[in-house]
């Protein structure tokens, strides 16, 4: 039992894709939780973290940048962000500082939900790091007049600067209540999935134009091998990763030549894996293509991209 004036809650951060909304969630737990990449729609699923301290445990959901879906992944992406706005106590709206003086129409949309559904919602102006300070201003005041925002925080989630005073904003609103996770919780996913996640992150970043969003990561095999003496001391994990692609023509780009850009793909992936895992890690990647796989119920589902969609 917590001692009273504990409190916990759900929070859901929404927005445009290539906000900073990732990146705020990895600083906010501590971890490598969510990718990071210049390449908009980068996360496809809703990704929970946990921040927990004396006074309060937070559970953030990250979710797919809000868009207009072109395919059946992309509307999976838009109601798992909508479902989670439904689910959460409050909603973290992140902008850049760097926007126009306007609210865009995809924010209206974002505030006409969580109008519907009664939400309490933070604007976190994200970047200001990089924006002009005279600009902040003019967006500040656009906003206000358009929805009675519980608070409006800018924030820099690269350097951290601003983000204290927003998770102390959040913790007044979250409800009292006991912790949904053991203290030494961060995230929700399992080392598979963040397996998955950060080879797919190197994808984005080694390869380019329609590329990164035609491709998807499949782990078919994650053995773990522990010392002889020690059962819970863990040796090495072997992973066998599939890279789904649409196109043959994307499948030679991926490889590269000679396997080249899929041998700089699988080094960059598994320094990071054993960085997550504390532990060596033989990974073994290849290539398979799947004709118009963004739009295939049966492979969507097998990698967790149509829970939501019943």
């Amino acid at each position: 039992m917590e001692d009273t004036g504990f409190r916990s809650g759900f929070v859901t951060l929404i927005g445009r894709p290539n906000v900073g909304k990732s990146t705020l969630l990895n600083h906010l737990s501590g971890a490598r939780l969510a990718i990071t990449s210049p390449k908009p729609q980068t996360t496809r699923n809703v990704i929970r973290a946990v921040y927990d301290d004396s006074e309060a445990q937070i559970v953030f959901l990250d979710t797919p940048g809000m868009h207009q879906p072109k395919n059946r992944l992309g509307d999976f992406m838009v109601t798992s962000a909508r479902q989670a706005m439904a689910e959460t106590d409050v909603i973290l709206l992140l902008i850049e500082a760097g926007f126009e003086p306007r609210v865009g129409l995809l924010e209206k949309k974002i505030l006409e939900m969580a109008s519907q559904f009664k939400k309490q919602v933070i604007l976190v102006i994200n970047k200001v790091d990089i924006a002009v300070k005279e600009g902040v201003l003019p967006l500040l005041e656009a906003f206000a007049s358009t929805y009675p925002f519980a608070a409006m925080i800018p924030v820099s989630a690269k350097t951290g600067d601003g983000v204290d005073i927003l998770v102390a904003e959040i913790k007044k609103l979250i409800p009292e209540g006991p912790r949904y996770f053991p203290e030494d919780s961060y995230t929700d996913q399992t080392e598979r999935m963040l397996t998955a996640e950060l080879i797919r992150e190197q994808i984005l970043r080694l390869t380019h134009e329609e590329i990164p969003h035609g491709t998807a990561v499949a782990i078919e095999s994650f053995e773990e091998v522990f010392e002889e003496n020690d059962p819970e001391e863990r040796r090495h994990v072997s992973i066998n990763a599939a890279i789904l692609c649409e196109r043959s023509t994307h499948k030679g780009i991926i490889i590269g030549h000679q396997g080249q850009k899929i041998k700089d793909i699988g080094s960059a992936a598994r320094k990071q894996i054993e960085e997550m895992l504390g532990c060596s890690c033989y990974l073994t990647l290849f290539v398979k293509v799947r004709e118009d796989w963004r739009n295939r119920k049966g492979i969507l589902n097998d990698l967790g991209y149509e829970s939501r969609n019943k």
